[in-house]
């Protein structure tokens, strides 16, 4: 399964972005049995959409890939879509792919996109989720509420869910509550403590700012830098992407050190006595 969340941050001017983050962890019949460098996250290269899923592993990955290669040749293009329309192209392939499968060993899923309408202060994000029962083969589909003017945690899923939002609840009663750098900071707390068998390795993350397309970033867990739940090499170029840590400050992916000009979240992370 998965640890799954959605959080959304907001400044002084209204909403300003919208991340999705999950663990890498992808298990076959027990948790010892485990892949910790799963690809659970995807951030469209041409349009402002992320996704992310939780449930069957193994056919969602391959179907996003398929659809993100048709973006990113331009053979479907949707550039100038609106983020409902994005959604519907979307999940009209997943619906498609899904039907042509012929085996007994694919798992029900839910599959979350998160999108963006308009620019800079016109942003308007939005988030949906699509469920497919395995049992019943019926899809369901709903477009998720997102309240705006504090930073959080707007959804969680997955076997994880637990956990993070008992982190969550945690990290609240620090003076970071209510931003999302407290939000991030509890996704990763719960990832870290294990508590959940069949969530691990490190966290990846897609997000949504108010310009321009999706973003992948880069992390920085346990000493080591991660995209898309992979382990980066130190002759890889750590510059072409943004990099975070656990306390969700930028910070230089090679090092894992805080960038200078970053501003340090470690303080107001401790708890409030």
């Amino acid at each position: 399964m998965t640890s799954l969340a959605v959080a959304v941050a907001s400044d002084a001017r209204g909403p300003c972005s919208l991340y999705l983050v999950t663990d890498s962890r992808i298990t076959w019949a027990t948790a010892a049995e485990r892949w910790d460098a799963g690809l659970k996250t995807f951030a469209s290269p041409t349009t402002a959409d992320i996704f992310g899923f939780c449930g069957d592993a193994y056919f969602v990955p391959i179907v996003l890939s398929q659809a993100l290669e048709l973006l990113y040749r331009g053979t479907l293009n949707l550039e100038h879509a609106s983020a409902e329309e994005r959604h519907l192209a979307v999940i009209g392939l997943l619906k498609a792919a899904v039907a042509q499968v012929r085996t007994v060993n694919i798992a029900s899923l839910t599959f979350f996109h998160g999108a963006r309408d308009g620019e800079f202060m016109d942003s308007r994000f939005r988030l949906w989720r699509s469920q497919y029962d395995v049992r019943s083969k019926v899809w369901t589909d709903e477009e998720l509420s997102l309240a705006f003017g504090a930073s959080y945690i707007a959804h969680a899923d997955g076997s994880g869910k637990t956990e993070v939002e008992s982190q969550i609840m945690e990290v609240s009663k620090t003076a970071a509550g209510g931003t999302s750098r407290a939000a991030m900071h509890a996704f990763c707390q719960a990832l870290h403590s294990g508590a959940d068998p069949l969530s691990g390795g490190p966290p990846q993350l897609v997000g949504l700012w108010r310009k321009g397309p999706a973003r992948r970033f880069g992390f920085c867990w346990h000493g080591k830098a991660y995209v898309a739940g992979m382990e980066v090499p130190n002759t890889a170029d750590h510059g072409k992407v943004d990099w975070f840590n656990h306390l969700f400050e930028r910070c230089d992916g090679r090092t894992g050190s805080k960038l200078k000009k970053a501003q340090s979240h470690s303080q107001s992370l401790k708890f409030v006595r």
